[in-house]
């Protein structure tokens, strides 16, 4: 538990870190939500501690470090404050899609409810806007993950065009033909040659169909990981809240279920594939 705590009396605000960040109203929702993933997983260890270990000491120490968190780290980086500035009507869609859709239940998983020092409902809050925040990060910037995100697909390996591998040759060519010692560029220029990337060099696809999809597919991860759902349909997040998320990222054009529905399906129930929020913590 102290262990957990340290990381909330550690964590320095986003403005600390990046002075060249300007007044709030500056920044894009995305540079917000950089610090709310590992916040949120960092709260969330802390409340299954506490629910592991009931004892008097325990709860005092959750209780005020969870109080720390909301009236100090919160408020601090502002993601939830501006979000619902810009956003709120979507927010609200997206709770009120989880609270009242009919005939169906959409719980913390990880965590129990009735928690003495956190009330239900902003358990839930909490919740979607951890999912809000990981979809930001993986629709506008999913570089920051480098190497998970090119093994979640978010990635691609950008890899030398025809016209380069054609000048390569020639250039190969012409320094055998005219016998000169270039050193170990010839095995550069070999890679190069044959398609090969001398560099890793991991870009997003700028595709609205490829955003989507990697959206889709990081909301779908997040929710399969804190929230139990039962639904009359698939147990799946409401494809409507979804849609709710694509206006918040600014999704050009906006989806339809026919066009989400398939794409979640797709990555449901994947349990041996974790969300790319819960790798913020590798990147440097």
């Amino acid at each position: 538990m102290k262990e957990i705590i340290s990381q909330f009396d550690n964590h320095q605000p986003l403005d600390e870190k990046h002075p060249q960040f300007t007044p709030d109203e500056d920044l894009q929702l995305w540079e917000l939500a950089f610090e709310y993933p590992p916040l949120y997983e960092a709260l969330e260890e802390m409340f299954i501690e506490s629910s592991r270990n009931p004892n008097p000491e325990t709860l005092k120490e959750t209780i005020s470090a969870y109080r720390k968190v909301e009236e100090k780290h919160f408020k601090t980086i502002k993601f939830e404050q501006i979000l619902n500035d810009r956003f709120g009507s979507n927010v609200e869609s997206i709770l009120w899609l989880l609270k009242t859709t009919h005939g169906s239940t959409f719980t913390p998983k990880r965590v129990p409810l009735g928690l003495d020092f956190i009330t239900d409902e902003r358990q839930l809050e909490l919740i979607v806007l951890n999912i809000i925040a990981g979809a930001l990060i993986a629709y506008h910037i999913p570089e920051v993950y480098k190497e998970d995100g090119k093994n979640t697909g978010a990635l691609k390996q950008l890899y030398p065009s025809e016209k380069v591998t054609n000048l390569a040759k020639k250039l190969n060519e012409a320094i055998r033909d005219e016998r000169l010692w270039v050193g170990d560029f010839k095995h550069s220029l070999w890679d190069l040659s044959h398609g090969e990337p001398l560099e890793t060099q991991l870009l997003r696809s700028n595709k609205p169909k490829n955003k989507l999809e990697c959206l889709v597919k990081e909301v779908t991860l997040l929710s399969e990981r804190h929230l139990t759902m039962r639904t009359k349909g698939k147990g799946r997040f409401p494809s409507l809240a979804i849609i709710a998320i694509t206006k918040i990222v600014q999704h050009f054009p906006e989806p339809d279920r026919r066009t989400v529905s398939p794409i979640q399906k797709k990555y449901a129930k994947k349990d041996n594939e974790e969300p790319l929020a819960t790798k913020w913590i590798n990147y440097p």
